[in-house]
């Protein structure tokens, strides 16, 4: 009864196309047969809005996870994914620098996700955008491990910029034509835009771990969050 309600609500109010073939009193004698349910009923709207609830956050984090344009580390089809949303003259996010190192040398099962979400100073735009407008050429892991090891308490300038992203084998001239290019503001922008879609007030790093939000970086917890979704797939393959 409730799957045909649904579907009645769909063609009444989501589909006014199809609703068309009913007249005028049918519509109205099924829309009250559908009020009367949802009354006499009330957890039915609840399953309803935590279903959609559901759906809409599973749709969201498809999104993040798979955007071709971010930089991953890991096996594509890997049943578990870390994305970081980061900005490089956050002291946290050099702090987690570490352990997502080590989880990309032990863990084949993990993908990790990098998002540039600079936030905090003009220098981390532009250490942004100079990640983006790079990731043609390749070296983007060996240019985003020398940034976050740049120390929080020098100025990363353009001439610093540059010197890291030399150093690494990157072709600066090459960069600094991208580095303010429409695709570069674009992704910037649909970062910042998913940080703030799954975070009111979002703060670096913040971290999904299979659609699981987590705030800053709080190694335990992070690794407890990890436990939990290796669990959980160990336990779906198990049911194969």
């Amino acid at each position: 009864m409730a799957r045909l309600l649904f579907a009645l609500c769909f063609v009444l109010f989501a589909a006014p196309a199809s609703a068309q073939s009913f007249n005028a009193q049918e519509q109205a004698e099924i829309r009250a047969v559908v009020r009367d349910y949802i009354i006499r009923n009330p957890d039915v709207l609840r399953e309803a809005l935590e279903a959609l609830q559901e759906r809409t956050e599973a749709e969201r984090w498809q999104r993040i996870r798979s955007d071709p344009r971010d930089f991953s580390l890991g096996p594509a089809d890997a049943p578990i994914v870390i994305v970081e949303f980061y900005d490089y003259r956050c002291g946290y996010c050099h702090a987690a620098l570490e352990w997502l190192t080590d989880i990309s040398r032990t863990r084949r099962d993990v993908r990790i996700v990098l998002k540039e979400l600079p936030i905090l100073t003009p220098a981390s735009m532009e250490a942004a955008s100079a990640v983006i407008a790079a990731m043609p050429q390749g070296r983007t892991w060996a240019f985003h491990r020398a940034l976050m090891s740049f120390p929080l308490d020098q100025e990363l300038s353009s001439a610093q910029i540059d010197r890291i992203a030399r150093g690494v084998g990157i072709d600066v001239a090459r960069m600094r034509r991208e580095i303010d290019s429409p695709e570069v503001i674009a992704l910037l922008e649909q970062n910042r835009a998913h940080a703030i879609d799954i975070s009111s007030n979002p703060a670096t790093p913040l971290f999904m771990i299979n659609g699981e939000v987590i705030s800053g970086f709080d190694r335990a917890g992070l690794e407890e969050q990890l436990r939990e979704v290796t669990s959980e797939v160990r336990e779906r393959r198990a049911q194969r």
